[in-house]
């Protein structure tokens, strides 16, 4: 089976894109959502939410993309795709203090869960039961805009 990426960014926090997946995440189909998520940040993108709803399957390639982007959308210092972008400046910088982006993972099925707690991505990555909540708390800890 295949996997669908399709991204919506938030009306208001313009740099909040919601990430829903259906499918399954592995070795065929990783560096496809790779890609798609890393344009995503080059465009703007500092916080996501992956909607794992239509998840069936995740296998250590996929895992390490999710562990990737967390990586470059945690880091303050990020130089990465679009570091250029959204207020960062050459050094890796931001206008707006260096703040990090974020990202959550939403309706992630227990098998999938288990693999995440199991592999330590749980303690790191925080998961919420739908999208709504994930956005809510975005919206809540972070100015419209990113700013």
């Amino acid at each position: 089976m295949g996997l669908t990426v399709q991204s919506r960014a938030d009306p208001v926090h313009t740099d909040l894109v919601v990430v829903t997946l259906t499918g399954e995440v592995d070795v065929a189909t990783a560096g496809r959502l790779r890609d798609h998520l890393a344009a995503l940040i080059a465009r703007g993108a500092r916080h996501l939410v992956l909607d794992f709803s239509g998840v069936a399957f995740i296998d250590s390639s996929g895992l390490s993309v999710v562990a990737g982007i967390h990586r470059l959308l945690c880091s303050p210092e990020h130089t990465g795709p679009g570091s250029a972008q959204d207020g960062a400046h050459e050094d890796g910088s931001r206008e707006n203090g260096g703040a990090p982006g974020t990202l959550a993972l939403a309706a992630v099925n227990l098998r999938i869960r288990e693999v995440l707690r199991t592999t330590g991505f749980t303690r790191f990555v925080p998961i919420y039961s739908t999208v709504e909540p994930a956005v809510a708390v975005h919206r809540t800890t972070v100015p419209p805009d990113g700013s």
